[in-house]
């Protein structure tokens, strides 16, 4: 999700953009939204449109400590403003409902950093994952997945350490990093998936 700020009535808003499969925006789906350490459950109805707004009224209370509403612009992949296609810019939370859909569907090779707020190594990780996320974009898809919150993926492709780095290729796990790295050794692995 893509953030940007602004005014509405006498509290402020944060908008971010949502990319949403034809299918997700058919059907209704949730997903998570990450905002200053804390997690949102959004409820994207049924039947949503590219363009459709979803508001969380109320939500930068819950987020921020501050009023405010989050607003969140449906875009539908494949359609939209965005010129790299199926490809949302930025590192992208994931959860253990959209994985598959994200990861092991995906049309590019995917990296998923499997990682928690509590661990100091992970966090050295998200700049260099937003760093490689920019340099790479079009070509790979980063996503990450909070262990602590999606234990069915934890567990499954077995994150006992972490940071850990899982890289797919056609849904399947092509190469794996366990421990924070240097941004030279992840775009080492990422050349080598090309």
């Amino acid at each position: 999700m893509n953030e940007s700020s602004g005014m509405t009535g006498t509290s402020e808003s944060v908008s971010y953009e949502l990319a949403l499969t034809a299918e997700e925006a058919g059907r209704g789906t949730q997903k998570l939204l990450a905002r200053n350490n804390k997690r949102l459950q959004v409820n994207i109805p049924a039947g949503v449109t590219a363009g459709s707004v979803v508001k969380l009224t109320n939500a930068l209370e819950l987020t921020d400590g501050r009023r405010g509403d989050i607003l969140i612009q449906i875009r539908i992949k494949g359609e939209g403003p965005l010129s790299t296609g199926d490809v949302t810019p930025g590192v992208i939370e994931i959860n253990d409902g959209s994985f598959e859909s994200e990861v092991l569907q995906a049309g590019l090779p995917v990296v998923v950093d499997f990682w928690a707020p509590w661990c100091g190594p992970c966090r050295m990780m998200a700049p260099v994952m937003e760093k490689a996320e920019e340099q790479y974009r079009g070509k790979v898809k980063f996503c990450k997945l909070n262990v602590d919150e999606n234990p069915g993926m934890a567990g499954q492709y077995q994150a006992m350490s972490i940071p850990m780095l899982l890289f797919f290729k056609n849904g399947r796990v092509v190469e794996k990093i366990v421990g924070a790295v240097p941004e030279s050794q992840l775009r080492t692995k990422l050349d080598s998936m090309m």
